[in-house]
This record gives structure tokens, sequence and C-alpha cells, in this order.
């Protein structure tokens, strides 16, 4: 047992969730689960449909509470630095102000040069004219990838994604992930996938955190993926 290493990981965690336990409708999601997810990790909760993943998900970001145990983030997460991807993108813009306006604010906010926003634009491949729009008027598939590049533009520790592709084609899918990794990478950023894919789930993360309708709890070891 690297006694050091597992010391450096307890050091570096930016989220840490301890003995959790929810419960919705009457049905144990999971239960007595601990979780240690440390800075540049890359981990998926999987499992099949309605199995709690976006609900640990939720829980571990702080948006839910536990029915017990309990989570600590790393003072790194503050302001602004931890960053949700949905699973419809639309939740991340306002409906009726342009994507030109939402992204002004973002920019003015956090006191932002537009020159970050123009180079992540390049960097996934999307045309400047797409920012004269409302959020209703682009793809699915482009507007992912403008919530991306708005998570992106505050330099996230970590990020947190509720299956961002499931409701995009096998092509735009791809783009999307592609896109979303490329951006991960470049800022060293955690990444939480939620999905139920576990091709996707081996192939881009290096951990996988089980949920299961046959147990109906959680397992509190995360194994490798």
């Amino acid at each position: 047992m690297d006694v050091r290493g597992s010391a450096r990981r307890r050091r570096s965690a930016l989220i840490s969730g301890k003995a959790l336990a929810k419960t919705l409708g009457g049905q144990q999601l999971f239960s007595d689960l601990s979780v240690s997810i440390g800075a540049g990790e890359r981990v998926s909760i999987s499992g099949p449909s309605g199995s709690g993943k976006t609900t640990l998900g939720n829980v571990l970001l702080r948006l839910l509470p536990p029915d017990t145990g309990h989570v600590d983030h790393s003072r790194a997460l503050r302001g602004g630095r931890l960053q949700k991807l949905y699973q419809d993108p639309a939740l991340a813009f306002a409906p009726r102000v342009r994507l030109r306006d939402s992204f002004g604010d973002v920019l003015r906010r956090h006191r932002l040069k537009p020159d970050r926003l123009e180079e992540l634009m390049a960097l996934l491949r999307l045309a400047p004219a797409l920012l004269q729009r409302m959020p209703g008027q682009v793809s699915g598939g482009e507007l992912q990838r403008l919530a991306i590049i708005r998570s992106m533009l505050l330099e996230p520790a970590l990020v947190f994604a509720d299956e961002p592709t499931s409701r995009l084609d096998l092509i735009t899918q791809e783009e999307t992930i592609s896109g979303l990794m490329d951006q991960v990478g470049r800022l060293g950023s955690t990444l939480i996938l939620v999905t139920h894919d576990e091709a996707l789930a081996d192939a881009v993360t290096q951990r996988r955190l089980p949920l299961g309708l046959e147990t109906g709890v959680g397992e509190a070891t995360v194994i490798s993926g």
C-alpha cells in the first residue's frame, strides 16, 4: 500500500464525500458511499437510467444535500472554478437573450478579455456569427459547444459534465467530447462525467464510480476504468 501516495491524494482532493446516502421516491440510490476526487483526475459516474448518477453528482457538487454523510470542497473551487455542463445545454443560457450578450455578461462580471472567447470559438470550430443568434436558433451540438466555451472561460479547476452528449447524433457527440477533452487537457481540469455509456467512460476517464439498480446502492470503492 502506497501510504505516501494516498496522503498526497487526500491533500490535493478537490471534492471529498464520506458515508454518503440518498433516497428519492422511496428508492435508496446509494448508501455508505465515500469518494475522493483529486486535482487533474477524470472520473465517471456510470450506471443504468434511474440508478442515481445525476443525484450523486449533485450531492458531490453540494447542490443537493445527502440524507447522511457530508461533502467537503477545496478552496480551489471557489470563485466560479467549479462548472457544470447540463444534459440540455439550453439551461446554461437565458432563452430570450442573444448569445453575444450572455457571453458579454460573463466577460464583464469576471473581467475577462474578449480575446479568450475568440480563441475558444476558433478551437471548438464555431463561427463568430453564431453569437448574434438566440439560443434557440442554433443546433444542439453548437449550443453544447457554446456551453463548454462558457465554462472554460473561467478556467475551471473542476468540470461536472452530466450526460453532455446524450441528445446529440453520433458525429456531433464525437466532436463535442473531443472539444471538451481538449479543453480539460489544456487547463488540467478535473472532470466528473455522468454517463450511461460505459465505452465512453472507459475511453475518456481514468476511474469509474458505478451505480446499479440491482443492488440499489453505489459501491463505496471507485474502480479503475
